[in-house]
């Protein structure tokens, strides 16, 4: 599994280097609110975004553990026997 792990990976990092040698030449300016704040070439601002988004869901998942593990803790907490609780409240009331 690991040769073809690495097949792949270096598959990928071919198309990586690939687009960024064809999409050296700088793109439009980037603008905000009417101002050109810098020119980039093409396959910066791509890598970045693709940066952005991994970084987004790396965190977003990061968080989805991190509550999945305080519900678990939470219920290993919780009593066992939710019915003997209720059998208990039934009695006390009047």
């Amino acid at each position: 599994m690991t040769k073809v792990k690495g097949i792949m990976l270096l598959l990928l990092g071919i198309l990586v280097a690939a687009f960024a040698w064809e999409n050296v030449k700088p793109a439009p300016p980037l603008k905000l609110f009417g101002f050109d704040l810098m020119v980039l070439p093409t396959f910066i601002i791509v890598y970045s975004n693709l940066l952005v988004g991994f970084l987004a869901g790396w965190i977003a998942h990061a968080l989805k553990v991190k509550r999945n593990r305080r519900a678990a803790l939470k219920s290993a907490q919780a009593p066992e026997h939710p019915e003997s609780q209720e059998t208990h409240q039934s009695h006390e009331t009047p």
